[in-house]
């Protein structure tokens, strides 16, 4: 069964009757893609029905967490991801078994369900699903640090940080998350490495969202063709959404 990615009332019948704090978002366009914002997770520790369902890889990297927040948000979002994905597959939520791509990406094993992603930032996670294209999800706690530029000159191309310089520190946070959110997002899509192809592209702002534009040593040039739409996240957040 692929049907969790459109299935209507999913997040409303997890809500209901688990309490989960579950919501899915609207999409402006994107047949066949669902997206869900959980949390806010906070101090409170995870419903037993989240844990419990978690693997004991997963627990033991929850508890590795130092923050109590960190833990209640790792916690919250895998035990999400695997009510959801029982419901994709028809799979029992401990039942789900994970594979990993070349970079960590993870994909159901051993039977059929949709493409997915997630990302959690701050109390909150994103969690994305598609029918038949790769996705990537991401999500971010906008942190006034200070250091947007020295970070975009070291991470972003060219074109992008020109794109920064001499903006006013509200409007340059906000633009830097949302290139940032957008990178992120596309490169989590191509199941590629973030960290060795961060600029291997520029993304232009735009009204309605983003641009791609490949470098000349992009490692695809079929990057352009990626579908990117930015994602409607609570306020102090950027979130970005991608289907390759």
């Amino acid at each position: 069964m692929n049907a969790g990615a459109a299935r209507p009332g999913l997040e409303s019948t997890w809500a209901e009757t688990r309490a989960l704090p579950l919501k899915r978002l609207t999409l402006r366009s994107g047949a066949g893609v669902a997206l869900w914002l959980a949390g806010p997770a906070g101090p409170g520790g995870v419903p037993e029905h989240l844990w419990n369902p978690l693997s004991r890889g997963e627990k033991d990297r929850a508890n590795r967490f130092l923050r109590v927040e960190d833990r209640a948000l790792f916690a919250l979002t895998r035990g999400t991801l695997r009510c959801l994905l029982s419901e994709a597959t028809g799979v029992a939520a401990d039942k789900i078994a994970f594979a990993e791509g070349p970079y960590g990406k993870p994909c159901v094993l051993g039977t059929r369900g949709p493409h997915f992603n997630v990302s959690h930032s701050g109390c909150w996670a994103l969690i994305g699903f598609s029918d038949s294209r790769d996705i990537g999800v991401d999500i971010e706690l906008m942190r006034a640090a200070g250091g947007e530029l020295v970070l975009a000159r070291s991470f972003f191309s060219a074109a992008e940080y020109r794109s920064l310089e001499g903006l006013a520190n509200g409007m340059l946070l906000s633009s830097f998350y949302r290139i940032w959110t957008c990178k992120e997002a596309v490169l989590k899509a191509c199941g590629a490495g973030i960290s060795e192809h961060l600029k291997d592209f520029s993304v232009e702002l735009t009204t309605d969202g983003y641009a791609i534009h490949p470098e000349s040593n992009c490692f695809s040039p079929s990057l352009a063709s990626v579908a990117v739409r930015p994602v409607d996240v609570p306020d102090g957040y950027a979130g970005c959404y991608a289907l390759a």
